[in-house]
């Protein structure tokens, strides 16, 4: 993906460096806090993991009510840890990325508020301090407000433009996550001003979206809201599922391939589902990363 630009339809060359992938479509997997050591024993176990995935976000840093971003050491996420994946992603040439999310209390948006409308600037420059004393390739932001908050957004989008200019002139990615339809925040509704200014959006479904799904919860549906931006969607895949909405997860991806038009998202590097650790479904996801 490029800097806050629209992608072609052409491989691309991140000026990231020369140890990271090229890729078209990223594949992003999540660790989180109160899995990291299962998600290392995946990822140690399963070679092929590391062909089909572009991002590896570490969901293990909160905002404080002040606007800073600390490394929440609550579960089992530490700095060791951090060490530890950011390695094993830089060995397989995955881009590594800083995660922020405000769910230590049931995903507190006042609390996420706190950093991106009360204290921009210094959640701003605190996130990127980070990203640099840990040696990671970007931020990916998983702020998510459970009801709606459409008068955040232009605070939303006014932070999440400060942040694409400083990480994209030290060339490093900034991606974010959404719900997948209108409620909640941010939405599908404001992906028209974000887009422009990250290198990914996942849309957030998982289950409850599918290649045969009705209406906005069909592949099809989430790439069309995407527009221009489609190859900058993740769809959102369960990787504790083996299946989900009629259609094994084979199939789901299958789909995603033949479509050559967006991403994936997958939640999250347990892969407690059987068919996540099979090579099947990792071939397809580096066909994705790599079509053209």
């Amino acid at each position: 993906m490029g800097h806050g630009m629209v992608l072609t339809s052409t491989l691309l060359l991140l000026t990231a460096g020369p140890r990271l992938r090229p890729y078209r479509h990223s594949v992003m997997l999540w660790v989180p806090p109160y899995g990291v050591s299962a998600s290392e024993k995946q990822l140690q176990a399963a070679p092929f993991v590391a062909k089909g995935i572009t991002h590896l976000a570490l969901q293990f840093w909160v905002p404080t009510q002040t606007g800073q971003a600390v490394l929440d050491s609550s579960d089992e996420a530490s700095a060791t840890a951090v060490a530890s994946l950011r390695d094993w992603g830089h060995q397989n040439g995955i881009r590594v990325m800083l995660c922020v999310y405000n769910g230590a209390k049931d995903w507190d948006w006042p609390l996420a508020k706190a950093g991106f409308a009360a204290n921009p600037d210094t959640f701003v420059d605190s996130l990127v301090s980070q990203v640099q004393q840990f040696d990671l390739d970007g931020v990916d932001i998983d702020l998510e407000g459970p009801a709606q908050y459409e008068g955040d957004k232009p605070a939303y989008v006014s932070f999440i433009q400060k942040l694409s200019g400083k990480l994209h002139r030290l060339h490093k990615q900034l991606t974010l996550d959404s719900f997948c339809y209108t409620w909640n925040a941010p939405n599908e509704g404001w992906w028209p001003d974000l887009f422009p200014m990250v290198d990914a959006i996942t849309s957030m479904g998982y289950e409850e979206i599918g290649l045969g799904a009705k209406d906005w919860a069909s592949y099809a549906a989430q790439q069309q809201t995407a527009g221009q931006y489609a190859a900058k969607l993740q769809i959102g895949v369960p990787g504790g599922r083996d299946k989900w909405l009629g259609n094994t997860s084979v199939e789901q991806l299958g789909w995603i391939r033949t479509s050559g038009q967006s991403g994936v998202g997958i939640w999250d590097a347990r892969l407690r589902g059987s068919s996540w650790k099979t090579d099947a479904v990792w071939s397809i996801l580096d066909g994705i990363r790599t079509a053209k």
